[in-house]
């Protein structure tokens, strides 16, 4: 009897690497080992699932040539931080002495050589690098909007009745990640179908911010409205509240600008769960329902009320980050002419397209061969 392939998920207690394990846990025709920084309680629920757990960091290279004895496959997601280039390039040597047969990547929507985010021109560089292995077969999960971006105004939502967020008119198609799971279990499982491809997978409508905020209300029994802020107040948000890194904070507030602008809508919805996982994307009411249970903050209470009050009187008082000043204290490069995503040639000639990314392929996307990771690969 055949040995069954074994495929190595790194992250594999985050979000997308967690609800990958899970997904691939149904799948009676593959082996899973997860990688994990840290022995504790999320490495333990993923042994619950059948998978054989492995410790080892991103870091060192020796860690990954031992996870990648006896594995064929492999999920690379890197966690944000300013060794991101580091971790992928010793994922690539890794793979390319182990001689793995594929290799799938969570890449980003926006990505691109010219973007005025460090880390998005960090993903652009490592989406080339890593379609570069000697001999591995290399797919790409193009993620856009993540349904979790939002979810920590919940709470808010549900105490003071305003979902505040600085999205302006724009629109996504929010994606769950227990989505982005399913999709990247079913390329792993069956690599040839998709070898070579860049891959969108989507929530299963377009929202603008209004919609969002009567999906919140729908799920919080009570009526949300959206209050539309400004980058600057997002700013003093992101830092009042210290759910994210500094570094992080300062590339999410270029992001929600490209949201602003439309970049997010752009390509539409696309066909990618429903096509690879054989069911339809999870919609954003069923998705903020998961998220409602598992969070004690929002259950309508004087207590939790008296906290959400608190949180924006802090807000309110505390000054908004030195965005530039913090990248600069990492050291990252600063682009002379940064262009973000709609004002970009190249990436909206690939992007700005009907089912951009989806199973069934553009023809525009066919016949342009363009800096951006190409959908057919050479």
């Amino acid at each position: 009897m055949a040995t069954l392939p074994r495929v190595l998920v790194t992250g594999a207690s985050g979000k997308t690497g967690a609800a990958t394990v899970q997904a691939l846990a149904g799948k009676s025709d593959v082996q899973v080992r997860a990688l994990v920084r840290v022995d504790d309680g999320r490495a333990a629920a993923l042994r619950a699932t059948g998978a054989e757990v492995v410790v080892g960091t991103l870091d060192d290279v020796r860690d990954l040539r031992a996870a990648m004895q006896d594995v064929q496959r492999a999920y690379y997601m890197a966690p944000f931080g300013v060794n991101s280039l580091d971790q992928g390039l010793n994922l690539a040597i890794a793979a390319s002495e182990a001689r793995l047969e594929h290799v799938t990547v969570l890449g980003q929507w926006l990505s691109s050589a010219s973007h005025p985010s460090v880390a998005t021109r960090r993903t652009w560089l490592t989406d080339q690098f890593m379609s570069w292995i000697p001999g591995v077969d290399y797919t790409l999960i193009n993620v856009g909007w993540f349904a979790s971006n939002t979810m920590p105004m919940l709470g808010i939502a549900s105490q003071l009745g305003i979902f505040p967020f600085p999205l302006g008119n724009g629109r996504s198609a929010p994606i769950s990640n227990e989505d982005i799971g399913r999709v990247v279990a079913g390329v792993v499982a069956d690599p040839a179908a998709y070898a070579g491809r860049t891959l969108r997978p989507t929530g299963p409508e377009l929202m603008d911010p209004a919609q969002i905020a009567g999906a919140y209300g729908q799920v919080l029994g009570r009526r949300v409205r959206y209050q539309d802020i400004s980058v600057r107040m997002f700013a003093k948000a992101l830092r009042a509240l210290g759910l994210i890194p500094p570094l992080l904070q300062t590339q999410l507030l270029l992001y929600v600008r490209d949201y602003q602008a439309g970049a997010f809508e752009a390509g539409g919805v696309t066909d990618v769960v429903e096509r690879i996982t054989g069911r339809e994307a999870e919609d954003f009411e069923t998705i903020t329902q998961r998220y409602v249970a598992e969070d004690p903050f929002t259950r309508r209470t004087f207590i939790n009320t008296i906290k959400a009050l608190g949180q924006m009187t802090k807000i309110a008082l505390t000054p908004p980050p030195n965005a530039a000043r913090v990248e600069q204290s990492f050291g990252w490069p600063r682009l002379t002419h940064p262009v973000t995503a709609l004002d970009d040639q190249a990436w909206t000639q690939t992007h700005d397209v009907d089912g951009a990314f989806g199973l069934r392929v553009s023809p525009v996307l066919q016949s342009k061969s363009l800096e951006y990771a190409s959908v057919a690969r050479e």
